[in-house]
């Protein structure tokens, strides 16, 4: 079912996926996506069904001894709303054993309330600080995002050491102001791992 992307061939055939769903606003350049490939703490998986056919994509950081921030996955067209997705997921889940952490939109309309709808229903829960996903392309703003947490909601100290070490390590991004709840004076947390 996970077949792990370390190649540039292999990075060819998935990340079609990765264009098709996600806006640019959310992916890297091709060739930025594809350096990311020599990141020792990066992994990039295709999702493949019963007969090795890519249809998925599934990629995520190894940021923390007992944590792991997934940043992109997707499940092509064809293969959704049949619980295709949910059973990738759950199975991910279940084979890593780490507390995991993604981005969603807040969700403002029908899409994105279905998209933190779906993680709910697999043991994601919602966390209401506001938070900023650095640019992924040069040109573009901050965009206004929330982070959802499996297997708790998490508290503000908590939210603040998963949003630096996103932050600087993912995006390297070191603006520690960008996004940053808690006011009070906290532990640097860049050596996250």
């Amino acid at each position: 079912m996970f077949d792990r992307i370390e190649t540039s061939s292999a990075f060819e055939r998935v990340f079609p996926i990765l264009q098709e769903a996600f806006p640019v606003t959310e992916l890297r350049t091709k060739q930025k996506q594809k350096e990311l490939l020599q990141d020792p703490l990066y992994r990039l998986y295709a999702i493949q069904n019963e007969t090795l056919e890519d249809v998925g994509v599934l990629a995520f950081w190894e940021l923390g001894q007992d944590w792991i921030y997934m940043e992109h996955f997707a499940i092509s067209p064809e293969k959704r709303n049949g619980g295709f997705g949910g059973f990738v997921l759950d199975s991910f889940l279940n084979q890593i054993q780490k507390n995991a952490v993604l981005e969603v939109e807040v969700p403002e309309d029908t899409l994105t309330q279905r998209r933190v709808a779906f993680y709910e229903r697999h043991g994601f829960h919602f966390n209401p600080y506001p938070y900023l996903q650095p640019p992924m392309r040069e040109g573009q703003s901050a965009l206004p995002l929330r982070l959802m947490t499996r297997p708790t909601k998490i508290d503000v100290d908590t939210y603040e050491r998963y949003r630096l070490c996103i932050h600087q390590n993912v995006y390297r991004f070191f603006q520690e102001e960008v996004g940053r709840v808690n006011k009070k004076e906290w532990t640097n947390y860049t050596n996250c791992l």
